[in-house]
């Protein structure tokens, strides 16, 4: 069975400094890299090299990126046929990234603000024995609706990643199955905005299941990132703690991507919750353990070896039908 990520490019350029620049402060950079990116184009190299079964649709433009980033994932042997040019400038981006891994980034969508219904339905024309359909938010959200109303009728399980965040679509939540976000993205959309510090470990297991509810979430899996806290995960009428592989943090940029990669693995091949959450931490963990993205998404070799050589981190369980 085979998954399709609605993609998104940027042309993608870190600066690594001393801490965070602050409002009209200037810094002088330590390191500069530029390489491809774009939540969806990582996501969809991530499960390729972990022998994951991708159909990548991703809006270019009619520029030297562009023909750039058809070259490399005809190196990387991923299936171009779903490449589009959508408009002449190719998504761009500039990202900050702090000694201590704490990092910040904007994008111009480029080529990305225009997919639209019409390229999805020509994918999914095109494809047969589609199990799972993945989108993220670096392109319009009216597509995301289109494709994942499309889904529905075929019975496609839908995967939503909301970031960056924004106000979502009315619809969105609820057509979407599985639900991936990091904390930050959690606390907008949970209305936690407020808070001023993070919250603890034991508020999130004792309010999930509350915050799920006042979006009147009733689908399969909603699963919250937590950094070096691991993640959380609500699924039907358990709530689940997976705790962080232990690494030396360089650059959590491209985390969350390996992480989602690691999800959709584990969907494809059914893995119990505990494995599957284990697993997508790990391919996180390999990411933010080094400086760049696109180079450092491991292939299934790599995160296999990176887990037997190491103490499986503790899952933690709580049945909410028995609390």
């Amino acid at each position: 069975m085979k998954t399709l990520i609605l993609g998104s490019y940027v042309n993608a350029n870190c600066l690594k400094v001393s801490q965070l620049p602050q409002t009209g402060e200037s810094l002088l950079a330590n390191d500069f890299w530029s390489e491809h990116g774009g939540k969806g184009l990582n996501v969809g190299v991530a499960l390729h090299r972990l022998m994951g079964k991708v159909e990548l649709l991703l809006p270019i433009g009619q520029d030297q990126s562009g023909d750039a980033v058809i070259s490399l994932l005809e190196k990387e042997t991923l299936n171009t046929r779903h490449v589009v040019r959508t408009s002449e400038q190719s998504g761009f981006g500039v990202g900050f990234v702090a000694n201590n891994g704490d990092n910040f980034l904007a994008v111009y969508p480029g080529a990305n603000a225009h997919l639209d219904e019409a390229h999805v339905n020509k994918a999914l024309e095109l494809i047969d024995e589609l199990s799972i359909l993945y989108a993220q938010l670096e392109i319009p959200q009216i597509t995301v609706v289109a494709a994942f109303k499309k889904a529905r009728t075929r019975k496609i399980t839908t995967v939503l990643n909301p970031s960056p965040i924004q106000n979502l679509h009315p619809d969105l939540i609820n057509l979407s199955d599985i639900l991936i976000i990091n904390e930050n993205e959690a606390m907008h959309l949970f209305g936690c905005t407020h808070t001023e510090s993070r919250l603890n470990l034991s508020d999130w297991l004792r309010n999930l299941p509350k915050w799920a509810n006042t979006l009147q979430w009733q689908n399969s899996l909603l699963i919250v990132t937590l950094a070096e806290r691991g993640c959380v995960a609500l699924k039907q009428s358990s709530i689940h703690h997976q705790s962080a592989w232990p690494i030396i943090e360089q650059d959590a940029t491209g985390a969350g991507d390996a992480f989602n990669a690691g999800v959709l693995y584990g969907l494809n091949h059914k893995l119990p919750i505990a494995d599957l959450l284990s697993f997508a931490c790990a391919c996180g963990s390999l990411v933010a353990s080094e400086s760049g993205v696109l180079l450092n998404l491991p292939d299934l070799a790599t995160v296999e070896s990176f887990m037997l050589t190491r103490d499986r981190p503790v899952i933690t369980t709580i049945d909410l039908a028995a609390s």
